[in-house]
């Protein structure tokens, strides 16, 4: 039996309403978050996470800390995410055997993917951030960036 023009249309919007719920929930979470502290004392701490398309990230930390033995300090962390209900998994890009002191380890590493609610209706604009939950890295946890 074929359909009705009005019938048509009826389901075309609703297509289309489909299709938009549908790419409002894979929200774009990639991008580059961070997060820069200077303390009184002049100390510096730098985070930096990209989160790429391709579904691989680079994360980047320096520090610079007058009191402690070497003054300045870099690490890297790289390797691929995955988003699943707003919970950011990552691995590792080399094998947990790479002991370089400058790697990272992020196996075991989870983020919460945190958006600005789609209701908020509020002048003040919210950016997106990432809240490290767990990871081998013992400084990592609970440490908040915003997308930049």
């Amino acid at each position: 039996m074929p359909m009705k023009t009005s019938q048509l249309k009826h389901f075309t919007w609703l297509l289309c309403l489909l299709a938009q719920v549908l790419t409002a929930q894979t929200a774009d979470c990639t991008g580059t978050y961070s997060r820069h502290i200077l303390t009184v004392d002049m100390d510096i701490l730098d985070y930096q996470i990209t989160l790429k398309n391709d579904g691989t990230f680079t994360f980047n930390y320096y520090s610079k800390l007058k009191k402690r033995i070497p003054v300045e300090e870099q690490k890297v962390g790289q390797g691929t995410w995955v988003l699943e209900k707003n919970i950011i998994t990552f691995t590792n890009a080399t094998s947990p055997s790479d002991t370089s002191q400058n790697l990272l380890d992020f196996s075991e590493t989870k983020a919460r993917w945190i958006a600005p609610s789609p209701r908020n209706t509020s002048a003040t604009v919210k950016p997106q951030q990432l809240m490290f939950l767990s990871s081998k890295v013992n400084w990592l946890p609970r440490l908040l960036l915003e997308k930049t």
